[in-house]
């Protein structure tokens, strides 16, 4: 049964009240902020994560001083395949002691940064680099960090002088074992410089899903190109975080609003998953609805402006933001910047067919729900806070003329702010099928590349 859409008071400029009033609400339509395309510089700022399984890297094990590497095919066989998964809701369990992984970037990458989505395990991982696959204590594998330290739910993130390398080495030390995945290698080379294209030859399509392994991959992600279109609230500026396959970035919603992406992938998109990450302490029904389509109210012209106004961390805010982290007047009377949204009815979900409800409690942190194969354009993720599921009353807050300003005095106390780490659409995609190419960087050409190191065992052999 579907629950009854409850959103928070909105206030479109300054209104004056003598009292705090307290009154049952009628569901209100769902106002959502069409989100800006976003420029080439904000693109730029979104790096590629190269320790993936559609950018040809590889992950070798270390097993008594011996060497496996797993490639695409032999995915299904270890469970720490999952460390390259586009999937940042698989995770693996990683025991108790030191434990060693090697990335094979599969060729010369520039990178400057390395973390993991921790879930549960304690402990410290150190970084180190080579241009060889030599031997762990052959003296050639050189040290980029030292031993970082983490707790259970802390995601690590060390950044370090850049290296163009092939290999990357991660120790962990691991003190309580716990939950680990979502390995992630950036560097210079950012989303626009990153060309990734899956090809659809048809006179090839059915050999290719004979014998090419399957992967996961994340049609939602910047990269791609899908766009976040629709967000219901927060600092539009950082709504890309959530397709930026970086655990440690967020997108804060309202703590007392329902929480509303639409992506749109561009194109009808057969996916069988998704996935998404949040901060725990907020409990609530996420809700995914997947369609072709969306209303009329999205088409029509009959937008709406809204007062904003830019914050200190040139952020896109309502006004009543302005006015709940500074009392100054002047900030009111600057909020006059339009900002377009779509106003939809209150049924506006009720219509759409294919979607799926799940009940978040507090302690979770990311959702991860399957379902058969299905070919859709727009993915929409919704929460709606415990609060704001019964009946929820609101207090107008109350406005009081001073000598020097017009402060503005909350009538209710907010719960914690809900976040969203990312949101994965995962699809199967056959890895032949997988066209990468990098634009190249401007510089003097370097000497040839060594010879190539013999390649270690190869399970799928």
């Amino acid at each position: 049964m579907h629950q009854k859409i409850i959103s928070g008071l909105f206030f479109a400029g300054v209104a004056l009240a003598l009292n705090i009033t307290a009154q049952a609400q009628p569901a209100p339509p769902i106002d959502l902020y069409r989100v800006p395309a976003p420029s080439e510089q904000r693109l730029q700022r979104i790096q590629k994560n190269l320790a993936r399984w559609h950018m040809g890297a590889t992950l070798v094990l270390v097993k008594d001083e011996q060497f496996l590497r797993i490639q695409v095919p032999d995915v299904g066989y270890f469970d720490e395949s999952v460390l390259l998964s586009d999937n940042s809701a698989l995770t693996y369990t990683i025991p108790q002691g030191q434990h060693d992984y090697i990335i094979d970037l599969g060729q010369f990458m520039k990178v400057s940064r390395f973390f993991f989505n921790n879930e549960s395990a304690s402990g410290t991982m150190q970084i180190m680099s080579s241009n060889t696959l030599d031997p762990l204590n052959s003296g050639k594998w050189v040290t980029l960090t030292q031993p970082v330290s983490f707790s259970e739910g802390v995601i690590p993130s060390a950044s370090f002088a850049e290296v163009d390398t092939r290999y990357l080495l991660v120790r962990f030390n691991i003190l309580n074992q716990g939950r680990i995945g979502h390995f992630g290698a950036t560097g210079s080379m950012d989303i626009t410089k990153a060309n990734i294209q899956i090809g659809k030859g048809e006179e090839t399509k059915e050999t290719i899903k004979a014998q090419s392994p399957i992967i996961d991959y994340d049609f939602g992600a910047a990269y791609t190109g899908s766009r976040i279109i629709y967000a219901s609230g927060g600092a539009l500026e950082e709504v890309y975080h959530l397709q930026d396959d970086d655990p440690t970035t967020t997108h804060q919603f309202p703590s007392d609003e329902e929480s509303i992406v639409i992506i749109d992938l561009r194109k009808k998109t057969q996916m069988r998953s998704i996935a998404s990450s949040f901060n725990s302490g907020q409990s609530g029904t996420l809700q995914i609805y997947l369609t072709n389509h969306l209303p009329s109210e999205f088409t029509e012209d009959n937008q709406t402006g809204v007062a904003t106004y830019t914050n200190e961390l040139g952020h896109v805010e309502r006004a009543e933001f302005a006015a709940k982290n500074d009392s100054n007047f002047e900030y009111l009377m600057a909020a006059t910047t339009p900002q377009q949204i779509v106003r939809v009815p209150n049924d506006f979900f009720f219509d759409i067919e294919d979607s799926y409800s799940v009940y978040v409690k507090g302690e979770n942190t990311r959702l991860h729900h399957i379902f058969d194969e299905i070919e859709r354009r727009y993915v929409i993720v919704r929460f709606t806070p415990e609060n704001l599921q019964s009946d929820y009353k609101i207090e107008t807050a109350q406005y009081m003329p001073g000598s020097t300003d017009l402060r503005i005095h909350k009538a209710q106390a907010a719960p914690p702010p809900f976040s969203f780490g990312g949101i994965d659409v995962i699809g199967d995609v056959p890895f032949e099928d997988i066209f990468f190419t990098a634009d190249a960087e401007p510089g003097l050409p370097g000497p040839p590349p060594p010879p190539p190191p013999p390649p270690p065992p190869v399970f799928s052999q």
